[in-house]
Order: structure tokens, then sequence, then C-alpha cells
């Protein structure tokens, strides 16, 4: 999409509903049509522009329902000035109570998301920035991919890359501040945990802290909040 003025540019943002900032940009949704629109600080702050058509669109192809990859640029004549990715009504998880979460859910959407990773990492897809970036509603989505690369790198590589910094997120969300301690009495989960994520199951992880939690418990649990004591 096109603009041909700053005060065209604010005349649209009005129409939209903020939706949050980061480092890179500010996003607003327009929900009738499932958008999300982030205007980049470039932009915003009159900086130098950052990033071109072509390093924002090369992942447009790539059909993943985990990945939300900008689909359109916008344009301030010729200036990129930001992009539009699909909408998913979804929060991040920085933003949730991990004491909330249905782990049978979780440990679903896992699969899925697990499985959208290893499809990304064969299309030569390196991830960036991914632990604060995870949203979850139906599924778990991943946002902001603008500094995300595409190189010829071994595929087993690629994917040991894009798993650690994924595993680290849903671990940290889990455990950080809440289950530290539970953690380091097993062995198992300890092992994987101080591994920082890399080149370990998040799935087997999840599975397993679960299992633990019920053990101590005496029964098994649904949510994380029922080992809250």
């Amino acid at each position: 999409m096109t603009f041909h003025s700053r005060e065209e540019v604010m005349n649209f943002i009005c129409t939209l509903i903020p939706l949050g900032d980061g480092s890179q940009g500010v996003c607003y949704v327009d929900k009738n049509f499932r958008k999300v629109y982030k205007f980049y600080r470039s932009y915003l702050e009159f900086d130098d522009i950052l990033y071109t058509k072509e390093e924002i669109l090369q992942f447009k192809d790539i059909k993943s329902s985990t990945f939300l990859f900008p689909e359109e640029v916008i344009l301030l004549n010729d200036e990129v000035i930001g992009d539009v990715t699909p909408y998913r009504n979804a929060k991040n998880l920085c933003s949730l109570n991990p004491l909330n979460i249905r782990l049978d859910r979780l440990i679903k959407l896992l699969v899925i998301a697990l499985k959208e990773i290893e499809y990304i990492s064969r299309s030569g897809v390196n991830s960036f920035d991914v632990m604060y970036n995870i949203l979850l509603g139906n599924k778990l989505y991943i946002v902001d991919t603008l500094d995300y690369s595409i190189n010829d790198r071994d595929y087993k590589d690629i994917l040991s890359d894009n798993m650690k910094y994924f595993n680290l997120g849903i671990m940290y969300f889990l455990v950080d501040g809440l289950f530290d301690g539970i953690v380091s009495q097993n062995a198992k989960l300890k092992e994987m945990y101080d591994l920082k994520g890399r080149d370990i199951s998040i799935l087997e992880f999840t599975v397993e802290l679960k299992k633990y939690l019920s053990e101590i418990l005496g029964h098994e649990i649904t949510y994380l909040r029922e080992a809250r004591d």
C-alpha cells in the first residue's frame, strides 16, 4: 500500500487500533480485515530507512501458520515505512500468567509449532529474536520476523539455532521465577534447562515438568497453578 504524504499516513493510523510497540516500530490493528500494520521507527523518528521492499517480502511465499511473515509493504511514495502482517487474536507470552496455562493444550500446540520450525528451517530461514515474540492464541504464533535471513547452511545447524530460542522462550515462561527449585531437583529437567535450549526437546521438557509436578502432588495436574504451593 502506498501513501503520498505524512498527513495521509496519520489519517490512516487514526482509523486503526493501537496494538503495541517494540524496537522495530509501532503496530496497529484493523480487526475487520484482520491485518496488523507496523510503522517502522525509522519513519516515525525521521531516521534513515533500514529495510528494502525485497528484504521485507523475502519470506512471503513461505506458507506458515505459526510464523506471521509480512505479506505487503507500506510505502510513502517510494520510501519503505512499514509492513502488513496477518492479525491473530493472541497475546505475547510475556503478558500471560503461566499458572493459568492448560498444560495438555500447550503440549498439543507445541507439536504444531515444532513442525513449523522444521519447515522454515528446511527452507533455509534463520530466525532471530524469537524468545520475546511468541504469542499464544488458538495456536502458538511467532512475530517480528524482519531480521530473519535466508542462508544455505546445513539444515541441522539452522534447525538447532531456530529451536534454541523458541525452546528458551517456552522454558523461561513455564519455569522462571516459579519452578526453578523444582527443576533443579529433577536430574532430567535440570540437564535440559542447563543446556539453555540448545539441542533439547521442549516438548519432552514440558511433558516431564507436568509429570514431575504431578508425582510430587500425588495426582495429575491440568494447570500449573495446581502446583503453586
